[in-house]
């Protein structure tokens, strides 16, 4: 071979290396600009060659990657034992695997989720390699974890597909795409080139618009191109597909030549977030109508959410509280309690449910609202969003209920206690002592009348005890002349002696009410009875029906009783109503205390009302109101 001849083969071997060498160079660049994940490792695990994404998860270069496993980048032992065990699997099957897997980023932390598109290969010389490819689904996934958190238990999957991509050139109204674009809109090879107007007609009609004027935008200059829209598929399938582009060539003028860009299907992404629209919703639904008051924690135990009904009754705004400790919660509800009820504390309230203690709830009463009474509980979470959830109970009008049913039975006690402390001493001076007739039979008077007490006590007990317990369902409602019940309720009447009959002024027109005939009869033989008990003078009945109550909505009898005897102050007046209360605490004037109980209870349970005028010194009047049969006439002219 001539020198000229060698000098010639160095010459092209020179050039075949440098060609070689750009070729590596733009392979390298190609793969290093990729944004997913691009490995190869040989049987041991280490990095035959790694992308500057896989070199930026590690926190490294791609040039530090090459002779290392994971282990020299990544902390967790057990995921790098999984990996190299995982390619030794797969480098010992001859078929490619798709595989989902997550990794850590060295440098932040965080914690990134792939689906890996795994090759085995074999050497030049005989050994087994690998080349992996990863897709970055994290967004994915974490959409995925939000759904789960809501639901708790649901099972989510997603099928990520790698981007499809365009390229229209707008001078000829062309776009071609590439066969993954044809794959993800449901259409064959053929459609990979096609006029733009045809990409509008696959647009969906009610975003077509939106579609076209965010790329008239990107045409014009005004950023990038990104729009999330909906795009109808052969078969009239719908799919939801996230667009993205750009201009990469303009004219000198400044005209778009050349667009292009990517395309992906999100369809799956938002049946996620639809489903964790219509999942916040329901409950945003629930908590708003729920007259129970909530607060959730986050896992620092601060405040992440707050109920509305919490809002109500405690006056304490979501905007105020969000992102507050437990201790500084804690703190200020103490300062919100009355004197002796304060909150105790979150932390009181968690240890028995972290030590598996019966439930522990606290009472406190708030001093800033209406004195409102709470009950407060704790439910820890396991979630990783939500650590516990404190929930707010009202127990204002329960704790009333008791109150009242101990002073009730408190008092009931006391005034049977009296007639019987009487029978129990006379009948025991009887049994221990010799009198003459005539003080046995005082005695034995003196009992009588206590057991006569005693007994009118307990049956006006049992008669309350039944009005309030049916609530009315045992009335017989009717249509009842109301001039004839309150002449056989007069006539029927044991008058004390020496007292003459009430007075009556009724219309000569006879008026008609809705009304249970032996409730209505007692309402009116309890008040008549009081009228003599507490007056000396006369007493006289009425038949109205104007004026009205303000506070009836409907036409209305009223019986009025009138009395000219003690009259009460308002201080009696407003207690008049209630159980054993009697205006007289003199003794001298017999009575259980309970009558007018009865009265109102009975005349509400009709629809009624009861309206009371006294004055000191020269008599009541007691109006019972009922339900009219239909339109009364006038009681202007009374007729007596």
């Amino acid at each position: 071979m001539t020198k000229q001849e060698n000098e010639i083969n160095a010459l092209n071997e020179h050039k075949l290396r440098s060609e070689l060498v750009r070729a590596y160079d733009l392979l390298r660049t190609v793969i290093d600009e990729n944004p997913n994940i691009i490995l190869m490792k040989d049987w041991d695990g280490k990095f035959l060659i790694g992308n500057r994404a896989l070199a930026n998860l590690y926190g490294t270069t791609p040039e530090n990657l090459e002779g290392k496993d994971d282990g020299a980048f990544n902390p967790n032992a057990e995921q790098v034992a999984f990996y190299l065990q995982n390619v030794r699997e797969i480098m010992s099957q001859p078929a490619t695997q798709i595989v989902m897997e997550e990794s850590t980023n060295n440098a932040t932390g965080e914690t990134h989720y792939y689906q890996s598109i795994k090759k085995p290969l074999v050497s030049a010389d005989g050994k087994k390699q690998i080349l992996v490819i990863a897709n970055d689904v994290t967004e994915l996934k974490l959409a995925q974890k939000k759904l789960e958190e809501s639901e708790r238990r649901l099972r989510y999957v997603l099928d990520a597909t790698g981007e499809g991509v365009w390229d229209w050139d707008i001078k000829s109204g062309i776009v071609t795409h590439n066969s993954q674009w044809c794959k993800i809109a449901g259409m064959d090879d053929n459609y990979l080139q096609h006029p733009v107007e045809e990409f509008g007609q696959l647009l969906h009609e009610d975003d077509r618009a939106r579609v076209f004027d965010a790329l008239q935008n990107c045409l014009n200059g005004h950023g990038h191109y990104q729009s999330e829209h909906r795009m109808r598929m052969p078969g009239n399938r719908i799919v939801w597909v996230l667009d993205r582009g750009d201009v990469v060539e303009r004219d000198s003028e400044g005209t778009a030549l050349r667009m292009v860009g990517s395309f992906v299907d999100i369809t799956k992404r938002k049946e996620i977030e639809l489903a964790l629209g219509v999942r916040t919703e329901l409950l945003d639904a629930i908590f708003e109508l729920s007259p129970d008051g909530f607060i959730s924690f986050d896992e620092a135990h601060c405040i992440s959410y707050v109920s509305p009904a919490f809002t109500r009754m405690t006056g304490l705004h979501a905007a105020q509280l969000q992102g507050m400790n437990e201790a500084q919660f804690s703190d200020l509800l103490t300062r919100l309690c009355v004197a002796g009820t304060h909150f105790k504390g979150v932390q009181k309230l968690r240890a028995p449910a972290s030590d598996k203690l019966p439930d522990t709830r606290q009472i406190i009463e708030l001093s800033h609202v209406g004195k409102r009474i709470l009950e407060v509980g704790l439910r820890s979470s396991t979630t990783s969003s939500v650590s516990q959830i404190l929930y707010f109970r009202e127990i204002t009008h329960e704790t009333e209920l008791d109150q009242l049913k101990s002073e009730f039975l408190s008092t009931a006690a006391h005034e049977l206690r009296t007639p019987m402390a009487s029978i129990y001493g006379f009948a025991e001076l009887l049994l221990s002592h010799d009198f003459d007739e005539e003080s046995r039979r005082e005695f034995l008077t003196i009992i009588l009348k206590q057991s006569e007490l005693m007994t009118s006590i307990l049956n006006e007990l049992l008669d309350l005890a039944r009005i309030e317990a049916r609530r009315g369902k045992d009335f017989v409602i009717e249509i009842l002349p109301a001039q004839a019940l309150i002449t056989q309720v007069v006539r029927s009447f044991i008058l004390p002696e020496g007292r003459r009959a009430p007075a009556l002024k009724m219309p000569g027109t006879t008026v008609f009410l809705m009304a249970d005939h032996k409730k209505t009869y007692q309402a009116i033989v309890n008040v008549l009875s009081n009228a003599y008990k507490y007056s000396s003078g006369e007493v006289n009945i009425e038949l109205i029906n104007e004026p009205q109550p303000a506070s009836l909505s409907t036409a209305a009898v009223g019986i009025r009783i009138i009395d000219c005897g003690i009259g009460m102050t308002p201080e009696q007046q407003s207690r008049v109503f209630e159980r054993f209360y009697r205006a007289d605490s003199s003794g001298k004037i017999t009575g259980t205390g309970l009558g007018m109980s009865i009265v109102q209870e009975i005349v509400l349970l009709h629809g009624g009302q009861v309206t009371l005028e006294s004055t000191i010194g020269k008599g009541t009047s007691v109006t019972l109101w009922f339900p009219a049969e239909s339109n009364l006439p006038s009681t202007a002219g009374l007729t007596s």
